[in-house]
């Protein structure tokens, strides 16, 4: 099957991965929590600058929470849909936290590279294929910088929020996460969804400065953001204009996780659906880019 701007493999799992999928929303509230915790590694190495154009690029991401969403996270979500709008086939694992560079998802594994951060990645990327990716003017590509950096340091939080935080929202989530999960695994997702990631969401929202907040001042400090991407959109087909861009990328990934997944409060979903500029923009790079695939198994890490 080809994909627009795309050539995914699609292996057949093997009995050891379907047993192992079992277990597969444990683990991902188990990612969620160390991805919190981990904080910076002072021994983590410096990004390649540019690795071999002929190996293969496989991306470590983790699984979907449904047959619609891109991937449960934004940042995965992000560097799929770059590769794809700029023509780069790879092949994508379910990946771990325990092999990750930085303990953390997405990363890369590119002939002896390994490269993670998805911004990091894209741009061991493009000094691979120096070719990609160059439809911007300077100034475009500066502006393209600095709407990913908005969506992704602002736009981020109000997900965060509607997600970990509002109650309607946790519970949302919780309900997904235990939906993957085995009923033996039920107490051990509850344990860690409501003991370890939810009290440390809470304490780096309070720390990031929009957990100091009310709920109704959080949600128009949200909504003020939304109305600013929606405005940056207006009636284009892309943010700077006929083809997408990272800030495409950026801006997809964190609308599908909101659009596309029962993981968020229904109060975002609604202030998202006022916007319907941005619905229609969302719906549209799926439909483009993503809606083939979806009909693909992923694999397990090795």
């Amino acid at each position: 099957m080809t994909i627009p701007g795309q050539s995914i493999r699609s292996l057949n799992f093997s009995t050891s991965q379907v047993l192992g999928a079992g277990i597969a929303a444990g683990a991902l509230a188990l990612y969620v929590w160390r991805r919190g915790f981990s904080g910076s590694n002072a021994s983590a190495c410096d990004t390649p600058e540019a690795g071999n154009e002929s190996d293969e690029i496989v991306l470590y991401g983790f699984e979907r929470l449904s047959d619609v969403v891109a991937s449960f996270s934004p940042y995965v979500a992000k560097v799929e849909a770059w590769m794809r709008f700029v023509g780069l086939p790879y092949t994508k694992r379910t990946g771990s936290t325990a092999k990750a560079p930085k303990g953390q998802l997405p990363y890369i594994v590119h002939g002896k590279n390994v490269v993670a951060d998805s911004t990091l990645i894209v741009k061991y990327l493009l000094r691979t294929y120096p070719g990609m990716d160059r439809r911007l003017s300077p100034e475009q590509e500066a502006l393209s910088v600095m709407m990913s950096h908005f969506i992704e340091n602002s736009v981020y939080y109000g997900l965060f929020y509607h997600r970990w935080i509002q109650p309607q929202g946790y519970e949302s989530i919780k309900e997904l996460l235990l939906a993957k999960a085995p009923a033996a695994a039920g107490l051990l997702v509850r344990y860690i969804a409501g003991c370890k990631i939810r009290p440390h969401m809470k304490s780096a929202l309070h720390y990031q400065g929009l957990g100091r907040h009310s709920e109704a001042d959080i949600n128009f400090l949200i909504d003020e953001d939304l109305a600013a991407l929606s405005q940056m959109l207006g009636d284009k087909e892309y943010l700077l204009g006929r083809h997408p861009c990272l800030a495409d990328a950026s801006a997809f990934g964190f609308l599908d996780n909101a659009l596309a997944s029962e993981g968020v409060s229904p109060e975002y979903r609604h202030m998202l659906a006022q916007y319907s500029n941005l619905v229609a923009y969302t719906e549209r790079i799926r439909a483009t880019y993503f809606d083939a695939e979806l009909r693909f198994e992923e694999t397990e890490e090795d």
